[in-house]
């Protein structure tokens, strides 16, 4: 079992990570999409945002103990995030949309929101099934697995904006 502050260490480094690859991506850039018809960093970047934001609202609503290991869907999640040839599809109310992104308000609401979790971490039993919002491919999940799932994500989309910039610069 992890501990808090194993886990309140693994998300501060994701969030390390992702704001570093935003930051370092280039700005005149940030809305451009790829030739293949992927997503620009800019709606990568909001379709975090609208992800994360959600786990800000629903980590306080209603838990019930888990009547399982509170762990046991981290392996499932990050062998289904970090493998770049499993494709997934986002849909509803995560999708970004066409519009132009600002890089520095969407990098400054992505810390927000990841600042806002990192508190909750301290509070929170994380052991705790969230039953406000069940995960679209994994079910229910504790609040340890959702915080395991933002990871996991944000590092998968990371190496997309990393993989956009590298091919800006051939």
């Amino acid at each position: 079992m992890r501990t808090k502050d194993q886990v309140h260490k693994d998300f501060t480094q994701s969030t390390k990570e992702l704001l570093n690859t935003l930051n370092d991506f280039p700005e005149e850039h940030f809305n451009t999409k790829p030739e293949d018809g992927g997503w620009s960093a800019g709606q990568i970047a909001e379709h975090l945002i609208k992800s994360e934001i959600g786990c800000v609202r629903f980590f306080t609503k209603d838990t019930e103990p888990a009547e399982r290991d509170p762990e046991e869907k981290i392996k499932p999640l990050k062998k289904t995030f970090l493998d770049s040839d499993t494709k997934l599809q986002a849909g509803g109310p995560i999708m970004p949309d066409d519009a132009p992104k600002d890089k520095p308000k969407a990098i400054d609401k992505l810390q927000d929101i990841r600042q806002r979790v990192t508190s909750l971490i301290e509070i929170e039993d994380l052991t705790e099934v969230v039953t406000a919002f069940d995960h679209p491919l994994f079910g229910p999940l504790t609040r340890i697995e959702w915080l395991y799932f933002h990871i996991f994500h944000s590092k998968r989309h990371g190496r997309q904006i990393e993989g956009l910039s590298k091919n800006l610069n051939t």
